[in-house]
């Protein structure tokens, strides 16, 4: 009997103490914010990302100029798998880089039309009423003269019996011992949601205008793209994927590569996915970076096929650029329940919170790429931020590119070259940017 009292009364007590805790916690009297109010919590480069739309007087979504042309701003996070003493951090910077990329492109795919449902079911239950055995209310209901009546008994008993032993109790307790620790819900209200959303679309000509990056060494980053999209660059995808000469003209400028930063090492580590420039005769030519770690540091073989993998992955963006399939499905549900209960004669309250969220995105990309060249593969070091070398492939494509590989293409497959810069190092910083694009878009 020591035992039963003991229970009831620990049960009330850590109750009283977590109700307190929650008081404290939502209550602003009791746990007042430093400031005396609410104040806005953001990530470095998200905050980035939002300040470059500010200085150029952009916004989020469509942005129509003076001219009557318009264009189309996205933004994408990514989460950085893994800390920057890893071995492969250069890798999972650029899957962070990736993942940034396709959730910019799928929340355009979403905003131009989103199947959604939603489903909500509020259940409430109130039972106020007195007690009664079981017993009492078997014999009102079929007699204590019926077969049925030992019958049921003795069925309520076992189930009875079988609940208490779960809970890990005795059931060869006496029945006021039973009654002592039985639960009663005297009102409870629960809210169940169900939603699910599903887009689905081609996707042609999205660049990654501008990619920033954050973290602390000894801590996993993030990566924010601003993703931009035109009918100009969708007509430069319509070019790259038909392997035509035909592409949208902008104003001409320098050669690409004397556009391009290719002696700063800390701009090539932070340059990610395919961007959009204007060569020396006004055609719109694309430039991609990819990034790779090499398996093993100080490496020559590994960090060459470090160098061939980042290669590829510059390609595969310009492939992404021409034409991407974008499927995006999510799915969410919640639970939000609270209960008021007696046990043992004292009256109580929990409450349960719960949540499961899948959020999918599938991209999907084919095509056989022509018209295009690498610039060069730079393999980097940056030992104050980085314990791993990174190879960076810079890799082009151009209507010229696509007009010489027409010429020469039975004879000789297209040329690449090969640079490399000095390895150097810098101070840890908290945010990093890569080249922008041309505006041309």
């Amino acid at each position: 009997m020591v035992k039963l009292i003991k229970f009831p009364l620990i049960f009330f007590f850590l109750t009283f103490l977590l109700t307190g805790y929650s008081l404290a916690e939502d209550n602003p009297d009791l746990n007042p914010d430093p400031e005396g109010g609410a104040v806005f919590v953001s990530t470095p480069t998200r905050s980035e990302a939002e300040n470059l739309l500010k200085e150029k007087g952009w916004k989020k979504g469509r942005n129509d100029r003076k001219d009557g042309s318009y264009f189309y701003i996205s933004i994408g996070y990514g989460e950085i798998s893994t800390t920057r003493d890893d071995k492969m951090i250069h890798d999972a910077r650029y899957n962070a880089f990736i993942e940034a990329f396709t959730e910019a492109k799928s929340n355009y795919v979403r905003s131009m039309g989103e199947q959604i449902t939603k489903e909500v079911s509020i259940k409430t239950y109130e039972n106020l009423m007195p007690d009664t055995m079981a017993e009492d209310a078997i014999k009102s209901a079929v007699g204590t003269d019926s077969g049925e009546f030992d019958k049921l008994k003795k069925l309520i008993s076992l189930k009875f019996d079988s609940a208490l032993k779960k809970e890990g109790y005795n059931p060869e307790l006496a029945d006021a011992e039973k009654r002592a620790i039985q639960e009663k819900i005297l009102r409870s209200r629960e809210i169940n949601t169900f939603a699910t959303a599903a887009a689905q679309s081609m996707v042609e000509g999205f660049q990654s205008y501008r990619t920033f990056e954050g973290g602390k060494k000894g801590e996993r980053g993030s990566i924010t793209v601003v993703a931009i999209w035109s009918p100009k660059l969708k007509q430069l995808a319509e070019a790259v994927y038909s392997s035509s000469i035909n592409v949208p003209k902008g104003k001409a400028k320098k050669p690409i590569e004397e556009q391009l930063i290719l002696d700063d090492p800390n701009v090539l580590l932070a340059s990610f996915g395919v961007k959009m420039f204007t060569n020396e005769v006004g055609n719109m030519v694309l430039v991609s970076y990819g990034h790779a770690s090499p398996s093993f540091e100080n490496d020559p073989g590994a960090l060459s096929s470090a160098c061939d993998m980042a290669e590829s992955k510059a390609k595969e963006n310009i492939v992404t650029f021409a034409k991407e399939q974008i499927v995006f499905s999510s799915m969410r549900k919640e639970t939000d329940k609270t209960e008021t209960f007696e046990r043992a004669g004292i009256e109580a309250n929990r409450s349960m919170n719960g949540r499961e969220f899948n959020d999918f995105i599938n991209s999907k990309s084919a095509m056989k790429l022509e018209g295009y060249n690498i610039i060069g593969t730079y393999p980097i070091r940056n030992t104050a931020l980085y314990n791993s070398t990174d190879c960076v492939a810079v890799v082009q494509w151009s209507p010229e590119g696509v007009e010489g590989a027409n010429i020469i293409k039975k004879d000789m497959s297209s040329s690449s070259s090969t640079g490399s810069s000095d390895a150097s190092t810098q101070d840890a910083q908290s945010t990093t940017s890569g080249q922008s694009s041309s505006d041309d878009f």
